[in-house]
């Protein structure tokens, strides 16, 4: 079934209760409502749908074990691995599923809130951050090259900033020192990687 299909059923279903009810409240009380029972309803099955189908690009995500939350906001790498770490945060879009690919393949789905980690090989590597749904075409998508080395940790935070045609994804550097990071991460539930690099 296309994703945008149950959106648009739902929709429709919104725009028939809601339709049907203020006409029968309109009957039973007298008052002759005219088209507001249909706008009402087309006005919330509208916005029922758009909702759905920016979200239509969610999928259920996993979260890690205490174990390897603690480990990955210990920012410390098995010997000889890299650690590639991004947190959400901020409001805009929080509940819309956000894509990360790692050098072309895409490896968790973040959403507001939370981060997830990987391990990859040391060298030069590319990360980019995208909505599936009806998200995406609103949204600019974020890509950021960086240089990983045998035993470092590289943290980058997603946000999304609303613009006037469309919202901004941002990927950079974690602001503070390696024990705010280490911190902040400790604090926030941690999603885990579809697989390893």
């Amino acid at each position: 079934m296309n994703k945008y299909a149950k959106p648009l059923i739902v929709g429709f279903i919104v725009l028939f209760v809601v339709s049907f009810l203020l006409g029968f409240l309109g009957g039973a009380v007298g008052a002759d409502l005219g088209v507001l029972p249909i706008l009402a309803g087309l006005f919330a099955g509208g916005f029922t749908a758009y909702i759905m189908a920016n979200l239509a690009g969610n999928r259920a995500g996993v979260a890690a074990s205490e174990a390897d939350r603690a480990q990955a906001a210990s920012l410390t790498p098995p010997p000889g691995k890299g650690l590639l770490i991004v947190y959400r945060e901020g409001f805009v879009a929080m509940a819309a599923g956000m894509n990360l690919a790692l050098d072309g393949r895409e490896f968790a789905q973040l959403k507001g809130g939370k981060f997830t980690a990987i391990l990859v090989e040391p060298g030069e590597h590319q990360l980019s951050a995208g909505f599936g749904g009806l998200a995406g075409p609103q949204n600019n998508a974020a890509t950021v090259a960086f240089v990983l080395a045998a035993g470092q940790a590289q943290v980058y935070r997603a946000t999304v900033s609303m613009g006037a045609i469309k919202n901004t994804i941002a990927l950079e550097t974690a602001p503070g020192d390696k024990a705010d990071v280490s911190a902040r991460l400790a604090r926030m539930p941690m999603t885990a990687p579809d697989s390893q690099a």
